[in-house]
């Protein structure tokens, strides 16, 4: 088995500067190269080209630290595999084919002689062709800014960030490169939390961050979800609603918070807490300084009011074989409100059909029998926003 180059990108990071873009005529290359980015669907999308082949749909995602490539579609466009590796993620650990690909086209703006990637069948979402990981954004003097919708790379460095605010110690090493971290105060608890834009929500509590924060098995209302990423797994997850986030010197009033099941601490999480997702990292423009290993921050301005979204019915459903079977009934939620409980088994319903159902709208009802120690009952209550 093969050890991964994770930094192999870097070597080339040198030509990069003096690359322009794709078929131009040679000329001073630019002090700054502007990617476009857009934010989509909780993601951060950015269009990728790989070996002269059409640019691509392509997530960055600063919470792995490989990049990753869809495995079926490295091999219907012959990508060369390279040697092989094991890595993990949430939702578990995946063999991965390891490909070196050659002149990859960020943006359509900067060119990277080679990089490799994790060839998987595992990317976070079925648009997209693969991730962008940490290492490109960390190991560059680099800005992330949602309002110009911009990824821009400075290949001279910059000496200057006004109006931005330093994040303490916040580059943190992981395996061969570096991870970007923050403090988050909830409450009573304190701790550093990686900043990841793969992840799709506001803050991610992992085992041992929940089981020192102690709500799980609190009268708090929550909403009963699974966390996944990486890999085939998930974890058991339930959402809350914090009076106050403190990101560094940002508070967010009234912030969802997500806890992992209570247990030992994840080893995905390293030295962490846990995660500091894409809807409260939106709200931030980035700055990175690989030299001096620091991260810089400032509020943008921007207004995502009325884009919370979680679900409004408080189950949360498995499947056993042909049967249906409440796994969890939030606390304050219409299931709750309507007696049901965690073992329950639905009656005369199909499993898409119910998903449909219980991701409705405000007010939608839903009624359905279901089944608890041989005895039939009925069940029916209308979705609403509880936490």
């Amino acid at each position: 088995m093969s050890l991964i180059a994770r930094r192999s990108f870097i070597a080339s990071w040198p030509v990069i500067a003096g690359l322009m873009l794709p078929g131009s005529a040679a000329a001073l290359a630019p002090t700054v190269f502007a990617a476009p980015i857009r934010l989509q669907g909780n993601r951060v999308w950015l269009d990728v080209s790989v070996e002269g082949l059409p640019p691509e749909p392509f997530i960055l995602d600063t919470g792995t630290t490989e990049s990753l490539i869809s495995e079926s579609w490295a091999n219907s466009v012959k990508l060369r595999e390279r040697g092989a590796s094991i890595i993990g993620g949430l939702g578990g650990v995946e063999r991965t084919s390891v490909l070196r690909v050659d002149d990859v086209v960020i943006g359509g703006t900067f060119r990277i002689p080679y990089m490799e990637f994790h060839g998987t069948k595992s990317v976070v979402d079925s648009r997209t062709r693969g991730l962008i990981g940490a290492p490109l954004f960390t190991d560059m003097d680099s800005d992330l800014d949602f309002v110009a919708n911009q990824w821009r790379i400075y290949p001279d460095g910059r000496s200057e960030r006004p109006g931005m605010y330093l994040i303490p110690e916040s580059y943190m090493p992981r395996r061969a490169s570096y991870g970007l971290t923050t403090p988050v105060q909830i409450g009573d608890f304190a701790g550093r939390f990686l900043i990841d834009t793969g992840a799709p929500r506001n803050i991610l509590l992992d085992g041992k961050a929940a089981r020192d924060i102690g709500w799980w098995d609190s009268e708090r209302p929550y909403v009963p979800v699974r966390a996944s990423g990486f890999g085939e797994g998930s974890l058991r997850t339930r959402m809350f609603r914090a009076d106050k986030v403190l990101l560094h010197k940002f508070a967010f009033p009234r912030a969802l918070v997500t806890l992992a099941e209570p247990g030992p601490r994840n080893g995905n999480f390293d030295n962490v807490e846990g995660l500091v997702g894409l809807d409260m990292i939106r709200h931030f423009h980035l700055s990175t300084d690989p030299k001096r290993k620091q991260l810089w921050m400032a509020p943008n301005g921007l207004n995502f009011a009325g884009t919370e979204r979680y679900p409004m019915s408080g189950l949360w459903l498995d499947r056993k074989g042909t049967r249906i079977v409440i796994e969890d009934v939030g606390n304050g939620s219409p299931a709750k409100d309507a007696g049901l409980q965690p073992g329950d088994t639905l009656v005369g319903v199909e499993w898409n059909a119910m998903l449909r159902r219980l991701g409705g709208k405000p007010g939608d009802q839903v009624a359905f029998d279901y089944e608890r120690d041989g005895k039939r009952g009925h069940a029916q209550f209308n979705l609403k926003p509880y936490l």
